[in-house]
């Protein structure tokens, strides 16, 4: 588990931008008609059970995104993952909190790296605060993530991104 925690962190209220592969995230309070947009994604990112699931899946060219319509200081976000199997090099399968302003922006990133079939998968994270990066950390999987659905969490409060 990588934990980053400073007595300094002060991270921007973020929003939730998502650019998503093949995930499937249940939301466990609120309701994605209500208070997230459709960024891209066509008809491969759908809202269902009265705005409490949303899916996004990857098309032959393309995946889908959606963004929080609020900022959020602290909380956690869980989602459910399942990755392309088999050659997915050049696919990267992402989601990441970010603020609004890119010249001192700060994010949280969250990303699977595409693999060649015989690899082991990459999950590599970042984290920007007031535009600086260079937090990375990578991890080599011990699990199959193209064999099922697995959960994914990002836990942020006053002193620690976990």
């Amino acid at each position: 588990m990588d934990v980053f925690c400073s007595s300094q962190l002060e991270l921007a209220g973020l929003q939730v931008f998502l650019i998503i592969i093949s995930f499937l995230a249940a939301a466990s309070a609120g309701n994605f008609y209500e208070e997230f947009d459709i960024t891209w994604g066509d008809d491969r990112a759908e809202i269902h059970d009265d705005g409490k699931l949303l899916t996004l899946s990857l098309g032959k060219a393309s995946g889908s995104g959606f963004q929080s319509k609020n900022e959020y200081l602290f909380g956690k976000i869980d989602m459910q993952i399942k990755l392309v199997p088999g050659n997915s090099a050049g696919t990267v399968t992402a989601y990441y909190l970010s603020s609004e302003n890119w010249e001192t922006h700060d994010e949280i990133d969250f990303e699977f790296l595409g693999n060649l079939s015989s690899d082991p998968y990459i999950l590599h994270t970042n984290l920007f605060i007031q535009g600086q990066g260079k937090r990375e950390k990578q991890f080599y999987l011990w699990f199959d993530p193209t064999a099922d659905f697995h959960t994914y969490s990002i836990l942020r409060n006053p002193q620690c991104v976990v």
